[in-house]
């Protein structure tokens, strides 16, 4: 999963998005624009994105701006992949290391209706503030289109080194 490093990164295009839900209700956004630190080469620091978030829950919408890691676009990635091919498969879960955004995607039958549930903080750092709770009921149908977008985002910002140089 980790293997790029600065010298064979693709160069960038201006940004790229995932969307999980009806655009016209419901739905998850985030779209990634630049690399955070474009400069730096450990996977610590290189891996941080600038990103926007785009919540729509029935009447509540909201954009604000986040601090994500590449890594964890591409753990979400991987664990959607499994839960749209495996109906057994367990939830995922997009969990960033800043509590900028979570998100927890599950089966709720076996006929591919899928929850969101899902929490949005415009202040990470404080626990009482600025923080949306959400849930989302989607069919699978909506997850290939997310994928796509994961896809593309990892493309453009791939991981950059492992945990463990």
């Amino acid at each position: 999963m980790y293997g790029w490093s600065a010298a064979t990164l693709p160069s960038c295009r201006m940004s790229s998005s995932f969307h999980l839900g009806n655009e016209s209700s419901s739905y998850v956004a985030v779209e990634v624009s630049e690399r955070q630190h474009p400069h730096t080469t450990d996977f610590w620091d290189a891996n941080w994105v600038v990103s926007t978030v785009e919540v729509a829950a029935g009447p509540w919408r909201g954009r604000y701006p986040a601090s994500l890691r590449s890594e964890e676009f591409a753990t979400f990635r991987d664990q959607l992949t499994r839960l749209y091919n495996d109906t057994g498969a367990g939830p995922a879960k997009f969990d960033s290391m800043e509590p900028w955004l979570r998100l927890t995607v599950e089966r709720t039958d076996r006929l591919g209706h899928i929850s969101v549930v899902g929490e949005a903080r415009m202040e990470p750092f404080f626990d009482r503030h600025n923080i949306l709770q959400f849930v989302i009921e989607l069919d699978q149908s909506f997850v290939p289109e997310a994928l796509r977008g994961l896809a593309e985002i990892l493309e453009e910002f791939p991981v950059i080194g492992s945990p463990d140089d």
